[in-house]
């Protein structure tokens, strides 16, 4: 008898654990669907933190943040050393900028540029009584580069407006080049005259009229610190270069296979096919009526002499 209660409690210790295991894998389903839940999860969070950053693009687009500190400083040092070797300007607002480059992605075709306009010297003219902080630039790059400005800096309005170098705005731009150009045809001259804006200041005085000065090549500091450093020669890298730049960059196009300027091509092609398809209809049509007026006049002379045609 004990024997056999030894061997029923057995028995009974067994199924015990048969029906623990058969519910434990019931329930197994469900937490490796937690377990899969919870991992999307965590993959939709880091995908977010991920996009989130401004992180460089796998496609090669720059990330354009403003100047640090450090950056902000070594621009600034490049600049007035360059700067304090100037003795005029030609402009009368006595104004002299600073264009660097920062970054540049060739394959992206997009860059980062920084602009400095600083006080050389005593402004004259129109410019005499107008404050630093009423004063406007406009910027023209070349048509084949389209630029924004990101930010945008005043200093404070310099109120006695010395003579002696004062950085009074600066900015941060991004411009990207037209998709079609090639800028491995180019050399570091022709890609830096497409990045090279021309530079006028704006003024309004109190009467309202608008008043304007250019500031030219040799008012200035280019290209001094950053990208293409120090590459910059005065009668190479100019707004004829650029063109011939666009045009040497373009990508060839075989003759006669294009519509020339649109819409202008398409409407003059259209006018000249309706015109010929026009003349040749109405001729086709003649020939057809005369065709047909000829055998109606065989018919009759035959009716009449009684031939056969």
């Amino acid at each position: 008898m004990h024997f056999t209660s030894i061997v029923a409690s057995a028995l009974l210790l067994l199924a015990e654990a048969d029906v623990i295991s058969a519910k434990a894998i019931l329930h197994l389903p469900n937490a490796f669907r937690r377990r899969n839940h919870l991992e999307e999860g965590m993959k939709r969070d880091v995908n977010k933190i991920f996009r989130r950053a401004p992180q460089m693009s796998s496609n090669g687009n720059l990330s354009v943040t403003a100047p640090d500190a450090a950056m902000n400083q070594s621009i600034a040092d490049a600049c007035v050393s360059s700067l304090g070797k100037l003795t005029s300007v030609e402009n009368a607002a006595g104004m002299a900028a600073c264009y660097n480059i920062i970054q540049f992605d060739m394959t992206a075709g997009a860059f980062e540029a920084d602009l400095r306009l600083y006080q050389m010297f005593t402004p004259s003219e129109e410019f005499a009584d107008v404050p630093v902080n009423d004063i406007m630039i406009s910027l023209t790059y070349p048509t084949s580069t389209i630029f924004q400005s990101l930010t945008k800096r005043r200093k404070r309005d310099l109120e006695p407006r010395q003579s002696s170098m004062q950085e009074v705005q600066q900015y941060t731009l991004f411009g990207t080049f037209e998709s079609n150009l090639d800028l491995t045809k180019l050399n570091d001259t022709q890609v830096m005259s497409l990045m090279l804006p021309d530079v006028k200041i704006n003024a309004a005085i109190d009467s309202s009229q608008p008043i304007m000065a250019n500031l030219s090549a040799t008012d200035g500091a280019w290209f001094v610190v950053g990208q293409f450093k120090d590459e910059f020669v005065n009668g190479l890298v100019t707004p004829t270069a650029a063109t011939a730049a666009i045009a040497a960059a373009a990508p060839f196009v075989l003759p006669g296979t294009t519509l020339g300027i649109f819409p202008t091509g398409l409407i003059v092609t259209c006018a000249w096919t309706v015109l010929f398809f026009l003349a040749y209809g109405l001729g086709t049509i003649g020939r057809i009526q005369y065709r047909s007026a000829f055998r109606k006049r065989k018919a009759a002379q035959a009716g009449r002499t009684g031939k056969r045609i």
